[in-house]
C-alpha cells in the first residue's frame, strides 16, 4: 500500500518530461539548431522512455559538443568511475585522459568548485599511473 504513491509519483514525473508528438518535432528542430534547452528536453524525454538510452546518449553527446558544463561534468565522472574499475592499464589511462579533458572543458565552460575537485582527483589518478 505504501509503494503505490511512490509508483504514481514516478509515473507522473515520467509523463511531465515526455514530449507529446505535436511538440517533439519542434523541439528536435530547435535541438538540431543547437538550442541547449531543447537538447535537455530531449535528453529527459528519452531517459524517461524504455529502450531509448541510445537516443538520449546521442543528445548528451550533442550537448557536450556545444560545451554544456553539466553534461561534460557527468561525462568526466562516468569516465573516471569506469577508469577506477578498469583492469587494463592502457584502457584505464585512456579513460582517465578522456575524463580529465571533459572535466577541463566543463570547468572552462562554467567554473564550479565540484568540477575543480573532480579535475584534481582525475589528475592525481593520472599521475599515479
Amino acid at each position: 500500500m505504501l509503494l503505490w504513491p511512490a509508483l504514481v509519483a514516478c509515473s507522473a514525473d515520467d509523463e511531465s518530461v515526455l514530449l507529446p508528438p505535436s511538440q517533439r518535432s519542434e523541439v528536435e528542430r530547435a535541438a538540431r539548431a543547437g538550442d541547449l534547452v531543447a537538447i535537455k528536453r530531449l535528453i529527459a524525454h528519452h531517459e524517461a522512455m524504455p529502450f531509448e538510452q541510445a537516443a538520449s546518449e546521442r543528445w548528451r553527446e550533442r550537448a557536450r559538443d556545444l560545451g554544456d558544463a553539466q553534461e561534460l561534468y557527468f561525462q568526466a565522472a562516468r569516465k573516471y568511475v569506469a577508469a577506477e574499475v578498469e583492469v587494463d592499464d592502457e584502457t584505464r589511462y585512456r579513460l582517465l585522459l578522456e575524463a580529465h579533458h571533459a572535466a577541463q572543458r566543463a570547468q572552462a565552460s562554467r567554473p564550479e568548485r565540484s568540477t575543480e575537485l573532480l579535475e584534481q582527483q582525475i589528475a592525481r589518478a593520472i599521475e599515479a599511473q
